[in-house]
């Protein structure tokens, strides 16, 4: 599964993730190995990926595909977003049959994350992607300030306290570090390097 935390604060953006990843074998054996979940896509815009390993290819493909086409506004590569991995949902769908029968619990999650410098007073723009078994296959929905995934109850709430106190982007990503061993410690599917990226005006950078 991996995991992912999302935090928009008035400075700018927070995000965290894990390495480790599930991969099956064509026999259906199961092991672990290291993804980058985080990628930059822009000087200020960040795609990362949660649950299905094929979600880390997608992302990477987004990537270069807004790289290529030249999209840097957050709000221009949510539009190209949604019809880009609606159609290359299809072909990861078809790919992974080849292999094995996909499980009905596939589940897949993108987190398009970015800082508007046209409006520095409303920057932050989270957006969540994610798929279903019936259409629309692909759906989006826009976060006004945390997500994680899978979901930390706990952890939102603090955060979401940190964020009404307009606490600084160090501090949240101390918080979302101690968070991330803690979970590290508790389950076997999440593992490091543990990556911890902000966007700001300044652009992205990792702390």
């Amino acid at each position: 599964m991996g995991q992912l935390i999302a935090c928009a604060a008035a400075e700018g953006i927070l995000l965290a993730s894990d390495s480790r990843a599930e991969f099956f074998e064509p026999g259906g054996e199961e092991r672990f190995i290291t993804v980058e979940r985080l990628l930059p896509v822009a000087a200020h815009a960040v795609v990362g990926s949660a649950g299905a390993l094929e979600g880390h290819d997608l992302c990477r493909d987004f990537a270069a595909f807004a790289k290529d086409e030249g999209l840097k506004d957050i709000d221009a590569l949510m539009d190209a977003a949604m019809p880009f991995f609606a159609g290359r949902y299809d072909e990861v769908l078809r790919k992974m049959c080849e292999k094995l029968p996909v499980d009905p619990l596939h589940n897949m999650y993108l987190v398009l994350a970015g800082y508007r410098v046209k409006t520095p007073d409303h920057p932050a723009r989270l957006f969540i992607i994610w798929n279903r078994p019936k259409p629309p296959k692909i759906e989006f929905n826009q976060v006004t300030n945390i997500f994680t995934l899978p979901r930390r109850m706990g952890l939102e709430f603090k955060l979401n306290q940190m964020v009404a106190q307009k606490a600084p982007l160090a501090e949240i990503a101390g918080v979302a570090k101690a968070a991330m061993d803690k979970l590290a410690g508790q389950d076997e599917y999440i593992g490091p390097p543990f990556h911890f990226l902000t966007i700001t005006a300044a652009g992205v950078k990792e702390v």
